[in-house]
């Protein structure tokens, strides 16, 4: 896979290289290497979204140029109608299929044959995004094909995101394109932080937390407490690590992406930390969900729907799987409660660590593999709490060593510090922290980097 640390670097400056060099058509620079990017994982689906991009391309033509609202209306529709369904079929047909067999009591018997086109999810709202903004008279429709085809394939943000919008991105696509000097120190420090994030912490807490995840019923409260807490920190430094990245390579270009993350787990509430996560998906369901629903001018009842259905779809988008819709509800409804329920606590300091309980609550059931494995989950944890000994051997039969569990603490102790005090973190201060990051990256990396936990999605 091209995305291991090693020869993504290189293609990286492979690309960077050719860019500067090749000034005219920088953008076709982009454009190619992004479906080169694309072509190492599956090439065949390299078609998909180069079909996609075909039609939300004269849609969005022919919805700029049409005088009736009608025909405006059958274009926005035949755009999404191709991108839904697209995303349906390849991501929740079989999901869709075995759901209604389970309902009637019939024996599954279809089992789909293709794989998850990665990025699907992002691409595909991505472009919605666009035909909608066009439609509204939000986005300028972009008559050069080339350039909107490469805001939609554009390589450092397209499998895991953020999600642009079309205003923000595709004008610097087609404006900003060159080199800057002063660019180098910004995207260097992004890049860095966010290969650390992901070799040193993500990829390293991954050997406890898929063991005991895959295997429950084989491991105590404590194992399960403990791998639930490490694979907040695992989801939060694989993809806030991958945007990071994304970022970086974005500012060689002189492209700026949108910030993402802004310290999700030092929100107060979980409705602040749904405005720290995630920020580009969550800004897509307010404006184009949640707002059409109505949002929060409406009655009372009408808002608590508006923002669990937003939620429940929201969690359907990460994956066909009703772990993934149950965690979606969950959120959708300590929004309410939160909005509706007594505030029982005002200060940061308690607030925190209960936004942050409540929040691996819900991971808990999001890393589920299979919605009965919850129950089993919080069962272990409330009834079956292991010993010292237990955990020691459990630790050493999946292979997590001291070493590694010493590695985790320095490795997140680091992540708090940039996360605390980024602002301080300047002159010499910066160059001692990035040299520690760097050789923390040379001497505790993982060899073998996983995929990124947000290409499933």
């Amino acid at each position: 896979m091209l995305f291991n640390s090693a020869p993504f670097i290189f293609f990286i400056i492979i690309v960077f290289g050719l860019f500067v060099i090749v000034k005219p058509y920088r953008w076709a620079v982009l454009l190619i290497s992004s479906y080169f990017f694309y072509m190492s994982w599956k090439w065949e689906y390299a078609m998909i979204i180069f079909v996609s991009t075909i039609i939300d391309y004269f849609c969005a033509l022919k919805i700029k140029s049409s005088a009736s609202s009608k025909n405006r209306k059958l274009f926005l529709g035949l755009s999404l109608f191709t991108n839904l369904s697209i995303l349906f079929f390849f991501k929740y047909f079989e999901f869709f299929i075995h759901s209604i067999s389970d309902i009637f009591g019939a024996q599954q018997t279809f089992y789909a044959t293709w794989l998850l086109p990665v990025g699907i999810s992002f691409y595909t709202f991505q472009t919605m995004s666009y035909t909608i903004d066009v439609y509204h008279g939000d986005a300028q429709e972009e008559r050069h094909f080339g350039k909107f085809a490469l805001f939609v394939i554009y390589f450092p943000q397209l499998v895991a995101g953020p999600i642009e919008r079309a205003g923000h991105l595709i004008n610097q696509l087609k404006n900003r394109l060159q080199f800057k000097s002063e660019n180098l120190l910004p995207a260097a420090r992004y890049f860095i932080f966010g290969l650390f994030k992901k070799v040193v912490i993500a990829d390293r807490v991954a050997l406890l937390i898929d063991p005991i995840y895959n295997h429950p019923s084989e491991h105590g409260g404590y194992l399960l407490i403990a791998a639930t807490v490490l694979f907040a920190f695992q989801i939060y430094c694989d993809f806030s690590g991958y945007t990071d990245m994304a970022i970086g390579i974005s500012r060689l270009f002189n492209v700026e992406l949108m910030k993402n993350f802004d310290t999700p787990y030092f929100a107060t509430s979980v409705t602040r930390f749904w405005r720290k996560w995630h920020i580009s998906l969550s800004s897509w369901f307010k404006d184009y969900i949640y707002i059409p629903l109505g949002g929060s001018k409406v009655v009372k009842w009408r808002w608590a729907y508006n923002i669990f259905i937003t939620f429940v779809i929201s969690g359907l988008w990460h994956g066909a799987n009703w772990t993934f819709i149950v965690w979606g509800a969950y959120h959708g409804l300590w929004l309410i409660i939160e909005k509706w329920g007594p505030k029982l606590v005002h200060t940061p300091v308690i607030r925190i660590p209960l936004t942050f309980l409540i929040v691996n609550i819900g991971w808990m059931i999001f890393r589920a593999n299979h919605i009965s494995d919850v129950g089993l989950i919080f069962n272990q944890i409330a009834f079956h709490r292991e010993d010292t000994e237990q955990i020691i051997a459990d630790l050493t039969a999946i292979n997590f060593s001291k070493l590694n569990l010493l590695i985790t603490i320095y490795a997140i102790g680091i992540l708090l510090i940039k996360d605390l005090f980024d602002s301080k973190i300047k002159s010499w201060r910066a160059v001692f922290f990035y040299l520690v990051v760097c050789f923390s990256i040379i001497c505790f990396g993982m060899n073998e980097s996983q995929a990124f936990i947000y290409f499933q999605f």
